[in-house]
């Protein structure tokens, strides 16, 4: 595939495409029951548990709407639950099941094989100076939205 005058937005999308792909992959090796976004919800849970749908939505960079549904979704797996805030009844803090934790410690290892993966012809160098220019870029057009 030729890329190099391929349209930088296109080259994004296409690097998440297949990052993803080859997280299912090895996700549907192990036989578990996850997509790349109930995964992507479940981090910031595991990460902190007991945050609220909002701080969800900020650790995964999905849309409200979408975060709401996956919840829902993993709930009925029974991978997490919804608890009523005590300080502010209008809020739900997530928590993960035991089922839930036992999804992400072995999901974190396939989280790490695909980084590795995904790193293992790019210098570390080359990776940071392209991690900060993600980083850069996603901060100037979120900005835009501000």
């Amino acid at each position: 595939m030729e890329l190099k005058n391929t349209p930088f937005p296109v080259l994004l999308g296409l690097a998440h495409r297949l990052a993803e792909r080859k997280f299912m992959q090895i996700i549907d090796q192990l036989k578990l029951d996850l997509t790349f976004d109930q995964f992507m919800v479940l981090m910031p849970i595991w990460k902190k548990e007991g945050i609220n749908q909002q701080q969800v939505v900020e650790g995964c960079g999905k849309d409200k709407t979408s975060v709401t549904r996956i919840i829902t979704t993993l709930e009925n797996k029974n991978l997490l639950v919804r608890i009523k805030d005590s300080t502010d009844g209008r809020l739900n803090n997530i928590h993960l099941t035991k089922k839930g934790k036992k999804i992400i410690d072995k999901v974190n290892p396939v989280m790490q094989e695909t980084r590795k993966y995904i790193k293992k012809n790019i210098n570390e160098d080359d990776f940071n100076i392209a991690r900060s220019v993600m980083i850069q870029l996603i901060e100037e057009l979120d900005s835009k939205n501000g």
